[in-house]
């Protein structure tokens, strides 16, 4: 977890995966085991870069996705997002949803909300920092429904059925 948390964003989903079934691992968890130690090493070299210059480098970019019910036990989907400055990443998740979710734009709405709480968290922390940086910070996310979803508060009526805390999006 130290390397998910301090250098490693693209492990988040495999560690958070293993994690779950630690107690009482079974040989496919073994293997995938042995396949990130075998991605670390081969990896070892590999690094986060911030450049100074880089265009729309003063700009903060969120990246949000989630897939829809991938866990085959409880349904659940599993969201993530990173959030990128001068090309690399400054904070990430990768998380299982607390809900489950009835279609894909729903878990997409749903990770987009736990994104935006992140984004307004780095927007006041930068602005604390009296650092430069673009706000609001733009969210990208690649489901159609979940982003006329957040722009149009007339399709709320037909998502009545997702909690209101996810509304804040």
């Amino acid at each position: 977890m130290y390397l998910m948390l301090g250098t490693c964003p693209d492990i988040a989903y495999t560690v958070a995966a293993l994690g779950r079934h630690a107690a009482n691992p079974g040989i496919e968890y073994q293997h995938t085991l042995d396949r990130l130690f075998h991605y670390l090493r081969g990896s070892s070299d590999y690094k986060l870069v911030y450049r100074h210059g880089v265009p729309g480098g003063d700009t903060i970019l969120g990246y949000v996705d989630t897939d829809w019910g991938s866990d085959v036990n409880d349904h659940k989907s599993t969201l993530g997002y990173a959030f990128t400055l001068s090309g690399s990443a400054i904070s990430w998740s990768s998380k299982k949803q607390s809900a489950v979710a009835l279609s894909s734009t729903e878990a997409e709405y749903i990770a987009g909300t736990h994104a935006a709480k992140e984004a307004i968290w780095l927007g006041r922390l930068f602005a604390g920092l009296q650092q430069p940086s673009s706000f609001p910070i733009p969210l990208l996310i690649d489901n159609q429904s979940a982003i006329a979803i957040a722009k149009n508060p007339e399709f709320h009526d037909q998502t009545k059925h997702i909690d209101i805390c996810y509304h804040f999006l």
